[in-house]
């Protein structure tokens, strides 16, 4: 039996078609047809028009696989200070216009007199005004609290602040703001010059706090400082802290010393608190007053190569917080005495041992940074400062002389 060809059944064979070798029904070799239309085409535009859909679908998939723990929530976090008087009640006002101005995602707190009222309910003096500033344009979350005095009691005080007793143990009430995570209390005599929303996120301690590196201790013994604290909420804390005062002011031994706040923070967190690094977090005025600034520099015992050449300029841009503090000279909030600016402002460095030539550049930071503060307490509070006071009865009322 002779073997027909697809062209003697009548089929035109195509240039694409593949002939596959086959048997029939009776055993008998025949060919089969396979065609083109049988096999994908490979073609490289065809897959160029498919990479747009597969991107496309890639980040999808990305997208609903990532975890959602990536996502701050920022209404967790707080930035918290406490306002007893007048002053710093500006001091701050100031300090959430700075965050807001900085652009600080975290929210806003204000511990406050409980006789305060702001505007919408009914209070008209310049307390009032200020908190409904504060809550309007800054977020700020208005909370009154009952005032501590450095015993540990609850005290009375005017509408002004005035009180027989310190009041500075009142910022401990931030243990109680269990309604966030973590809050971040910064004493008010401060000028915030970056926001540290960043240490919200820092590895989880019940606190945080930077050391007093200004301290005449011996290196590796300095004392935690309170005017900065990155808190996790506890009422317990508190509780134990204010049972701990009190037994301190019961105790009448002649060489008994009472402690405040940054004593009893010490004494409950010394040991065990997370420290963060004083540089850049808690630069204090007086540093540009030192001719020694190895503590700052955290340069102590460190080999010659490694210290770092003291430039004031390179220092105030790395800060984050500058705090105020010139003792006995007074607050930024007081005017200086003349002759107090004379015995307490930097002195000018010689620029090299053989020069004549003198940087006053310490000086001017200086003078600057209260300069800065004045004008805002002016411009944003509308408050001048204080009247100066007589320098030699000033010292010797703050214990100087």
């Amino acid at each position: 039996m002779s073997r027909r060809t697809p062209h003697q059944y009548g089929q035109q064979r195509m240039p694409g078609d593949i002939w596959d070798k086959s048997e029939d029904d009776w055993g008998m070799p025949v060919n089969r047809r396979i065609t083109s239309k049988d096999f994908p085409i490979w073609s490289p535009r065809r897959h160029r028009r498919s990479w747009p859909y597969l991107g496309f679908g890639l980040l999808v998939l990305i997208w609903w696989m990532w975890p959602a723990s990536t996502a701050v929530d920022w209404s967790r976090y707080a930035y918290v200070t406490y306002a007893t008087n007048d002053a710093n009640m500006c001091n701050a006002f100031m300090m959430f216009e700075s965050l807001h101005r900085l652009g600080s995602k975290a929210d806003r707190v204000l511990l406050h007199n409980p006789q305060w009222i702001d505007r919408s309910q009914g209070g008209m003096d310049r307390n009032a005004q200020l908190m409904s500033l504060a809550a309007k344009r800054y977020n700020v979350k208005l909370r009154p609290a009952r005032l501590l005095d450095e015993r540990g009691e609850h005290t009375e005080v005017t509408s002004d602040g005035t009180s027989t007793w310190d009041t500075s143990v009142t910022k401990l009430r931030a243990f109680e703001l269990t309604e966030y995570d973590r809050v971040l209390h910064i004493d008010s005599d401060s000028t915030i010059l970056q926001h540290m929303d960043e240490l919200f996120l820092a590895p989880k301690a019940p606190i945080a706090m930077p050391r007093a590196y200004w301290t005449d201790e011996v290196v590796g013994r300095w004392p935690l400082t309170s005017l900065m604290m990155l808190i996790e909420p506890n009422p317990l804390e508190l509780r134990g802290m204010l049972d701990t005062l009190r037994s301190w002011w019961m105790d009448q031994s002649p060489d008994k010393t009472h402690g405040y706040d940054m004593e009893l923070l010490n004494q409950r967190f010394g040991a065990s608190a997370m420290v963060l690094p004083h540089r850049p977090y808690a630069l204090l005025t007086s540093e540009f007053r030192n001719t020694d600034h190895s503590a700052y520099l955290g340069t102590i015992n460190a080999p010659a190569p490694m210290r770092h050449k003291w430039d004031p300029d390179a220092v105030l841009k790395e800060a984050k917080l500058v705090h105020f503090s010139d003792w006995p000279l007074p607050k930024p909030w007081v005017m200086w005495p003349h002759d107090a600016v004379t015995e307490m402002q930097p002195n000018c460095t010689k620029m090299g041992s053989d020069s004549y030539q003198y940087s006053c550049r310490e000086r001017e930071i200086w003078k600057d940074l209260y300069d800065d503060f004045r004008k805002r307490r002016k411009d944003h509070c509308r408050l001048l400062s204080a009247t100066a006071p007589n320098w030699p009865t000033w010292k010797k009322t703050v214990g100087a002389e």
